[in-house]
C-alpha cells in the first residue's frame, strides 16, 4: 500500500506537467507586444517545466534563452535555433549535453547543477565553434579527477569555464595529454555508473522514490486528512530527515513535497480569513420563523397604514431584468421574490390573501409593484367614507370658464359675449356720412392760386 501509494504521488505529479504552449510564450513575450515570430529572448524559467518542446517551431530567431530552476530531463527540439547565443539550464535534471550541434552561434551555455555523469557527451559541443563560455558546476562530472583538463583538451574554443579563464598554457598541455585525460575519466564514470546501480540494488532494485527508505513497508499508513496537526508535524520531520540520495527522481518528489506543504498552509490562511470574516446570512427559515433578506440590496417601500384592507409593496427592479426571469411567491405571512438567483423576502405586519393578490411591473422603471389585500376585511366608516370623498373633491381642480385662470382677479369686463350665439342674420353694416362743416374766412385774406388747396 505505501509503494501504491507513493507511486500514485508521482505520477498525479508528472500528470501536472507544465507544457510550453502558445498562450504561454506570449504571455512571457510582453516586451515584444505579444509577437512570437520576432521573438529574440525568452524567459521560461521557474514554472515546473518537465519538457522542451514548440520553442523552435515559434521563435526561430531566439538568441537567449533562459530555462533554469525547472524539471528538463532531456536537451531536445533546440536544434533548429540557428541564431541562440546565450542558453540557461541551470538547476534541472539533465544527465547528457546534446542536441546542440545545429546551434551554429552559441557562445555562452550554463549548466550548473544538473545530473551530468557522462562528461564525454561534451564532445558533441567541437562543432560550435563560436562557444567562448560553460559552467558546469554542480553536476557529478565536476568532482571526476582531471575534469578541467578534459574540457578544455576537448573544447579549445572556450575561453572560460566555471568562471574562471582558461589561459593558453593550460590549453595547450590538455590538448596535447588528452588522450590519457579521456581514458582516466572514461574510468571515473564507469565507476560512478556502478555506485549508483549499487545504490539502486541496495533498495531492492528500485529507487528510493519508487517505495521509499522506511523499512516497515507492510504498516499501514493512514490517511493525511485523519491525523491530527501534531501527527501531520512529525510526519513531515520524518520525511525531511530521512537521507535521500540526491537524483532526479528524488528531486522531483521533494518538488512536489514543496508544493503539497504550500498548498495546505494556503488552505490553512483561507480557513483562518474565512473564520475572521464571517460569512453573510442568507438563511430564509429559523426556527420555524421566517426571517427578512434582501441579497441584492433592492430598494423596496411597504405601504400598510393608507389602507386597512390592503397591503402594497413597491421594489425596484433593474430596468433591463426580463420578466420572465422574476418569481413572485405570495404567501399569508410574507412574500418572497426571486431574480437572478438573489432572494428578497419580506415577513408582512399582518396576513393576506395570497388568490386574490396582483402584480404589476412598470415599463418604464422596471418597478414591480405588488398589492395584497388583507385576510380579515375592515369595514371603513360611513363618515369616514364621506370624508374622503369630500377631500378628494376638494383636492380637484376647478375648472374655469374664464380666460383668466384665477377667478379673484377677474375684471368687470366679460369676454364671455364676444361671439353672440344668436344665429339670426345681422343687417350688412352702413357707413355714415360726415359733412364737414366749413370755415369762415377770415377778414382780408388773399386767395392765392398758386397754392394747392388744403384739405
Amino acid at each position: 500500500k505505501q509503494w501504491y501509494q507513493r507511486r500514485v504521488a508521482i505520477t498525479a505529479g508528472i500528470l501536472r506537467m507544465v507544457r510550453i504552449t502558445e498562450g504561454l510564450i506570449r504571455k512571457r513575450a510582453e516586451h515584444n507586444e505579444g509577437l512570437i515570430f520576432s521573438l529574440e529572448e525568452l524567459s521560461l524559467h521557474q514554472l515546473d517545466i518537465e519538457k522542451i518542446e514548440n520553442i523552435d517551431k515559434w521563435c526561430r530567431d531566439l538568441k537567449i534563452l533562459y530555462l533554469q530552476s525547472n524539471l528538463i530531463d532531456k536537451m531536445e527540439n533546440i536544434g533548429k535555433l540557428k541564431q541562440m547565443e546565450y542558453l540557461n539550464m541551470a538547476l534541472n535534471n539533465v544527465q547528457k549535453v546534446e542536441n546542440l550541434e545545429k546551434c551554429e552561434n552559441l557562445k555562452k551555455l550554463d549548466l550548473t547543477v544538473n545530473f551530468i555523469a557522462e562528461l564525454t557527451s561534451i564532445e558533441s559541443l567541437r562543432s560550435n565553434i563560436f562557444l567562448e563560455e560553460m559552467y558546469m558546476t554542480g553536476n557529478p562530472c565536476a568532482k571526476f579527477e582531471r575534469y578541467r583538463e578534459f574540457v578544455v583538451g576537448t573544447l579549445p574554443q572556450l575561453g572560460r569555464l566555471d568562471g574562471i579563464d582558461v589561459t593558453n598554457t593550460e590549453r595547450l598541455e590538455a590538448v596535447q595529454d588528452l588522450p590519457n585525460i579521456r581514458k582516466s575519466i572514461v574510468d571515473e564514470q564507469e565507476d560512478y555508473v556502478l555506485q549508483q546501480q549499487k545504490k539502486k540494488e541496495g533498495t531492492g532494485g528500485r529507487w528510493y522514490t519508487d517505495i521509499g527508505a522506511e523499512t516497515q513497508s507492510s504498516a499501514t499508513i493512514e490517511d493525511i486528512s485523519e491525523l491530527t496537526d501534531a501527527e501531520k508535524k512529525k510526519k513531515n520531520d520524518e520525511y525531511w530527515n530521512t537521507p535521500v540520495d540526491y537524483t532526479p527522481e528524488t528531486r522531483k518528489e521533494i518538488h512536489k513535497k514543496l508544493e503539497e506543504d504550500k498548498a495546505e498552509v494556503e488552505k490553512q490562511r483561507q480557513g483562518i480569513r474565512t473564520n475572521k470574516v464571517p460569512k453573510r446570512e442568507t438563511v430564509l427559515e429559523r426556527e420555524g420563523k421566517r426571517m427578512n433578506l434582501n441579497q441584492a440590496k433592492w430598494p423596496f417601500k411597504l405601504d400598510d397604514t393608507s389602507d386597512p384592507n390592503k397591503i402594497t409593496l413597491e421594489l425596484s427592479l433593474p430596468k433591463y431584468l426580463s420578466t420572465q426571469n422574476v418569481d413572485v411567491d405570495v404567501q399569508t405571512t410574507y412574500v418572497k421574490i426571486v431574480a437572478e438567483s438573489r432572494t428578497f423576502q419580506l415577513v408582512l405586519t399582518s396576513e393576506v390573501s395570497p388568490d386574490k393578490s396582483s402584480c404589476q411591473r412598470s415599463t418604464m422603471t422596471g418597478s414591480l409593484v405588488i398589492t395584497m389585500p388583507t385576510l380579515h376585511q375592515t369595514l371603513v366608516p360611513i363618515k369616514l367614507h364621506k370624508k374622503r370623498l369630500a377631500k378628494e373633491e376638494n383636492a380637484k381642480p376647478e375648472k374655469s370658464s374664464y380666460l383668466e385662470f384665477d377667478t379673484n382677479k377677474k375684471t368687470d369686463l366679460d369676454f364671455s359675449s364676444i361671439i353672440s350665439n344668436n344665429s339670426t342674420k345681422r343687417k350688412p353694416l352702413s357707413t355714415k356720412q360726415t359733412v364737414v362743416k366749413e370755415k369762415p374766412v377770415p377778414d382780408g385774406f388773399v386767395d392765392d392760386p398758386d397754392v394747392p388747396p388744403l384739405l
